[in-house]
Formats: structure tokens, sequence, C-alpha cells
């Protein structure tokens, strides 16, 4: 869900017919990555058959008068995703690069329906994955703690710096205990008329085991509490995966 905290080191930025906003970045520790390249390539397989499954959950608000007393105007969408490496490929840039196939269904007593194709590649560098024709910089390579980059190198959108946090530690999700994760946080951002949080978090050899995506619209009440008025909060959780 939305947090709701101060932030620090924000970039402010206007975007086209919307409130001023600002990608913002949190602090870093000065942890550095223990291992070499090949493990830190392990944070995201490229391995033909490789699969993995997520219970996606987003929770919309719907546009609510400034004035309202409470958020009420809410739906509420809960579906699965399967997304499976299928085959590899040379890209334009004349790298290996992977087709990844998405299926959706709305719950696991129905079978799964193509939904569609995504692509992704892992370098020496970085991770790369190109979402409904939209190509973003997932991970940079070596990971470290002190380590920035724009995840919007290669698209359209403003840029917005990703840091590492969390390097290496043990988490829970879904039902799963992993040994060894990473967390890319994309974007966090609070102001009295916004809240924006995005960030992924990827496990060794499984690869990215949760996402959440924030951005909603506020209005600060006479209590002090926000009131949301609109936006979107969507989350995906790892269900299961395998090979």
């Amino acid at each position: 869900m939305i947090h709701f905290a101060p932030f620090k080191h924000c970039r402010w930025i206007l975007l086209p017919g919307l409130f001023l906003i600002g990608a913002c970045t949190g602090c870093k520790d000065d942890t550095v990555a223990p291992s070499s390249l090949p493990s830190y390539q392990a944070y995201f397989p490229i391995d033909s058959g490789t699969w993995i499954e997520y219970d996606a959950d987003s929770v919309v608000h719907l546009p609510v008068d400034d004035a309202g007393e409470v958020d009420t105007a809410v739906e509420f969408y809960h579906f699965q995703l399967r997304e499976v490496i299928d085959s590899v490929f040379i890209d334009g840039e004349g790298d290996t690069a992977i087709r990844i196939n998405r299926y959706r269904r709305e719950n696991d007593t129905l079978p799964w329906e193509y939904f569609n194709l995504w692509t992704a590649k892992r370098t020496s560098e970085n991770v790369e994955r190109t979402e409904d024709n939209v190509r973003f910089v997932k991970l940079a390579f070596p990971i470290d703690a002190r380590k920035s980059w724009n995840g919007n190198a290669y698209n359209f959108f403003l840029e917005e710096v990703y840091i590492y946090r969390d390097l290496f530690q043990a988490k829970s999700v879904g039902p799963y205990a992993f040994d060894q994760t990473i967390t890319v946080l994309q974007n966090e951002f609070s102001s009295n008329i916004n809240r924006i949080y995005k960030e992924e978090i990827y496990a060794r050899d499984v690869g990215m085991i949760q996402k959440q995506s924030d951005s909603v619209s506020v209005l600060i009440q006479s209590s002090g509490l926000p009131l949301i008025l609109n936006g979107t909060e969507y989350t995906l959780t790892v269900r299961d995966y395998g090979h």
C-alpha cells in the first residue's frame, strides 16, 4: 500500500496536465555487494523454460470531490499472471535477449490464457526489460548500495533515479522464504498533493518476486491526515515459480 513518510534526495519534475511531483530516492548505506558478476546476474535468470506466477492486486481510487470526508470511491481488482521465458534471440543491438510469454487468469480454478509478449536482456552491465514496448533498465551491475541509474534511460518518460537497498537480505514474500534478495527503489515521493512509491524485489535464482507501484493524488484534511482523491495502488506478489 501507499507509504506516507518524509523523503530525501528529491528531484522535482512537472508533468503536462499533472501536479508538480518529484522523483526521489531514499538514503543509502555503504554496504558493498560481496560477490562476483555471475552472482549478480543470478537475480535475473534467463534460462528458457523458467517461469514465475504472481498474484496481482490493484486498488483504484476513483475521482472524488475535494470536499469529501472519506475515500469511498474505490474499486478492487485481483487476478493472476504467469511469465514464461520462451526462447532467445539476437536483438537490434546485437545482444542476446529473451522472449517472455505472459498469461493471465482470474483465479487458480481457471486455465491460463495468453496475454502478451514482453522481452528482456541481461548484459554484463545491466538488465533491460521491454514492457508494452517501453524499455526500462531494471538492474545495474555490479549490485552495490552506492550505485544509482536512470531506469528510464531508453524510453520517453522523465528521468527516474533507481537505487539499491536491503541488499542480500533474507525475506519472506508470498508463500516463500528467500535466503538472498535485493530491493530496487524506483521512486519515493510525498507532498501535500501527491504520493508515489515504486519498488521491485528480486530473489537470487528466481527473479522478481514482488512489485509495488503506487501513485495517488491526495488532499490533506483538517485533521492532518491525507484523503486519497484518485490514483492506483498496484502490487505483484510471487505465488509459484519453477523451471
